[in-house]
């Protein structure tokens, strides 16, 4: 009765990282090799279920591919033999027309764009398998309702699409999720959003996102879905399959005097976030600090030699981002600023208030929230005029930084 499959997408083989500037040969080569392990870990995983559902993106349109098509024809060919079904539909990136450029083995099962269902028998269950394939390369049509009906005991829909309310993504194949609720699916294997995300689990809604992140914005594990249904229940379980992870930390040098205390702040912070494999580590460096004036070459030289010993299997590769400000002068500042005395004075006043009952009175509704007091009536003085302080050095740091 048990039926087990792999969910993927986005795998877009062969393309490469952004964003990292000049890296080590060592490193180069490991990036290079990145996105073909994460795939070999994902036909690994795929060879001990029943199917592997790609819901699109796999290649890309335009790039040199001879290796990436080698890899995945391979892959599929391995899967095959180990009884491993393959279903696939192709997306904004690999589009219908491109694909039928490439000799597919048996066992592999490639949509149209026209939409079909495929039928098949596992463990003594019927289980249908519906998807539809971008025909070209801007498709901006809502593909749900042109998906085959679906009938079985276990009923899977295959979409490379854009769902609304995510950010950061091409309206491509757009759709609500009332329209893939409508549809009598069980399980939705979703494809074109790179963040990994369960939308909804009745009916099972899931990106799995791409497998990996090519640029800081695509940051932390990546990976694919495996999934078991045991003819009612679905066990949805993530599974991390990137061998490079990219991380940002945002670092505020306050207390920090010269290029000697800013190295030890940052070689603990390297050992803070390094792990068994790669991780390419942005650094945003921001807040007033003596060290605004480093300037580029002074930010590359201090890379280098961050990054110098990082031939290694758990590397952490540094990038640093510089939006330091010079110290704050308050009193110069005061000086110069009407406004910024006005905020200054205001401040005071604030901390004033602290010290008194008054303050109950000035905050009114906030103050009569249970979750703001059982907070706030904790503060002691001390701490309350520390507050006011903190906010009023973030204020004038947001407003420098916007000139």
């Amino acid at each position: 009765m048990k039926v087990t499959f792999i969910h993927a997408a986005d795998l877009h083989l062969g393309t490469p990282f952004k964003g990292l500037g000049e890296v080590s040969p060592w490193l180069r080569k490991r990036l290079i090799w990145a996105n073909f392990e994460a795939f070999r870990r994902l036909a690994s995983l795929a060879r001990e279920a029943d199917m592997l559902l790609l819901a699109g993106d796999l290649l890309e349109t335009g790039l040199p591919h001879l290796r990436a098509r080698l890899e995945l024809v391979r892959a599929f060919e391995a899967l095959a033999g180990e009884g491993t079904r393959v279903f696939l539909v192709a997306g904004n990136h690999d589009p219908y027309s491109f694909w039928r450029t490439i000799s597919l083995p048996a066992g592999v099962y490639l949509f149209s764009p026209q939409g079909e269902t495929v039928e098949v028998i596992l463990g003594g269950s019927r289980v249908s398998i519906s998807g539809i394939s971008h025909g070209g390369k801007g498709v901006r049509e809502n593909l749900v309702f042109r998906m085959a009906p679906a009938e079985g005991d276990l009923r899977l829909a295959l979409l490379h699409a854009y769902l609304q309310g995510q950010e950061g993504h091409d309206p491509y194949a757009p759709c609500s999720l009332g329209d893939l609720v409508s549809r009598d699916f069980n399980y939705w294997a979703l494809g074109h959003v790179h963040g990994v995300q369960v939308v909804m689990e009745d009916p099972w809604v899931v990106y799995p996102g791409n497998l990996q992140g090519r640029h800081p914005g695509e940051e932390g594990q990546k990976g694919c879905y495996r999934v078991v249904w045991d003819g009612g229940d679905f066990g949805v379980e993530f599974c991390p399959l990137s061998p490079v992870v990219w991380t940002t930390r945002t670092l505020s040098p306050e207390g920090v005097e010269d290029s000697e205390g800013l190295v030890d702040l940052l070689e603990a912070l390297k050992e803070e976030v390094r792990w068994r494999g790669g991780t390419l580590l942005r650094v945003i460096l921001e807040g007033p600090s003596p060290l605004h004036s480093v300037g580029d070459e002074g930010w590359n030289q201090l890379e280098e030699m961050l990054n110098e010993a990082e031939d290694r299997e758990d590397f952490v590769w540094i990038t640093l981002e510089d939006r330091l400000l010079p110290p704050l002068d308050l009193e110069e500042l005061v000086r110069q600023e009407e406004f910024i005395a006005q905020l200054v004075r205001e401040a005071g006043v604030l901390k004033g208030m602290v010290k008194e009952v008054s303050l109950e009175g000035e905050l009114g509704l906030l103050w009569r929230r249970r979750d703001v007091t059982r907070w706030l009536g904790e503060l002691g003085e001390e701490v309350g005029t520390e507050l006011v302080d903190e906010a009023l050095r973030k204020a004038l740091v947001f407003m420098l930084g916007e000139r």
